[in-house]
């Protein structure tokens, strides 16, 4: 009986750190920053390019 119950306590730890760590990521995710138009061109330029960034 003791074994199932240690094996249900982490059970229970697994998901508790699934969920934290979905929460931390998801709070990651909104807290960067938007990329503007000029920042998507540049990008798009630098990987037709060749990964060299360009700006002019």
């Amino acid at each position: 009986m003791r074994k199932d119950c240690s094996m249900i306590s982490y059970v229970i730890l697994g998901i508790t750190f699934l969920i934290a760590v979905i929460q931390i990521s998801i709070y990651a995710a909104h807290q960067r920053k938007p990329l503007t138009r000029d920042d998507i061109n540049d990008r798009l330029l630098a990987a037709l390019n060749g990964g060299d960034k360009v700006r002019e």
